[in-house]
């Protein structure tokens, strides 16, 4: 299996890198061709080099050598796999900041540094957006530890605070009147149409003059903007038809007069790309009204709060017309604002009675 040849005044050894190979390998051995140095190589050095041969560890090792340890290489793996999700660019964004942090040899990298990365994360982001970036860095590790570059993945298990989300404040009843009031042309129909369905920015700016049935009074959303690229809603939940209130009528009615293709279009009569020219009008707005400041979301909190706080839909009719997948997430998220509801029922109901007029018959024995 393993031979020796003479070069010049130098012994040389020749051997496949793995039993039945056809590629073989030249090695000088640095030893002058003297009857000790042959007799040295084929008592010791052969048989231990034969052995690795046949156990496959010489093979090993020469992939070893040429498996890239380059972090980015990993990176890249990794991007190539997400290429076909929506969130795709913002995966993207993660990947290049997290390349920003981690250069060089991914063997090299620690669990200390991963704890390290989480505490730089934290300096300026929440514990759930820190939590992203480390998903992705766990990922691209992950990749690595695939193709055997590593055997741990130093990101698996680093604990982060407990997040807690901020409270959106909704606007009041008094503070819609008063934007829809002091607002004016194609952003006061935005703004109604984003009140008075709850749907996101993305959606609203998705949609279609095809997709509002006046005559039905609802309206389709299956179609989401963002980053200039129309894509499908948030979730699966998300595709679905809204119903139009009265309120919101008149302010479909005068868009749709300026409408060609979509309810909502820029000079050249397309779609806006995204909620750039929105946010514009939107910081300007609030601004100007003397408002405590929110962003564009709050519009979705503010239908939802004023719904439940009315009473007159389900908790589950809500969530349908929001896009949610069940009402749990509603509860989970608004119950403050319905806190006390249950003590506006009226008294004379009998939770045993079989039916409401049971109740009405008890009362009057």
């Amino acid at each position: 299996m393993v031979s020796i040849y003479r070069r010049g005044r130098r012994l040389y050894l020749q051997y496949p890198i793995a039993p039945g190979s056809g590629k073989r390998i030249q090695r000088s051995t640095g030893l002058e061709d003297t009857p000790a140095n042959r007799k040295m190589l084929k008592s010791r050095v052969i048989p231990a080099l034969e052995a690795q041969i046949a156990s496959g560890e010489l093979l090993r090792q020469a992939e070893e050598k040429r498996r890239p340890r380059d972090f980015g290489h990993y990176a890249d793996r990794y991007l190539e796999a997400k290429e076909h999700l929506k969130t795709y660019w913002e995966i993207n964004r993660q990947v290049k900041r997290i390349r920003e942090y981690f250069d060089g040899d991914v063997t090299e990298i620690t669990r200390g540094d991963v704890r390290d990365y989480a505490a730089h994360l934290l300096h300026t982001l929440t514990p759930k957006t820190a939590r992203k970036y480390l998903n992705v860095l766990m990922g691209i590790l992950e990749a690595a530890r695939d193709y055997e570059a590593i055997s741990v993945n130093p990101a698996t298990g680093i604990a982060l605070p407990t997040h807690h989300e901020d409270e959106r404040d909704p606007f009041s009843a008094a503070e819609v009147d008063l934007i829809l009031s002091e607002t004016d042309g194609w952003f006061r129909n935005y703004m109604a149409v984003a009140f008075y369905t709850g749907a996101r920015p993305g959606e609203i700016l998705a949609l279609r003059v095809e997709d509002i049935d006046l005559k039905k009074r609802t309206i389709r959303i299956e179609k989401s903007v963002k980053n200039g690229k129309m894509t499908t809603p948030k979730t699966r939940y998300s595709i679905r038809t809204v119903p139009i209130f009265d309120a919101l009528m008149p302010y479909l009615r005068g868009q749709l007069m300026h409408s060609s293709t979509w309810l909502f279009e820029n000079a050249d009569g397309n779609h806006y790309t995204g909620s750039r020219t929105p946010r514009h009008h939107w910081n300007k707005m609030m601004e100007r009204l003397r408002l405590p400041y929110r962003d564009m979301y709050s519009t979705r909190h503010t239908f939802i709060t004023h719904m439940l706080m009315g009473g007159q839909l389900s908790i589950l009719e809500i969530a349908q017309i929001v896009g949610h997948k069940n009402a749990t997430q509603i509860m989970q998220s608004y119950a403050r604002f319905i806190a006390d509801q249950h003590l506006r029922i009226s008294r004379n109901l009998d939770p045993f009675a079989c039916n409401p007029a049971d109740t009405k018959e008890r009362a009057s024995i």
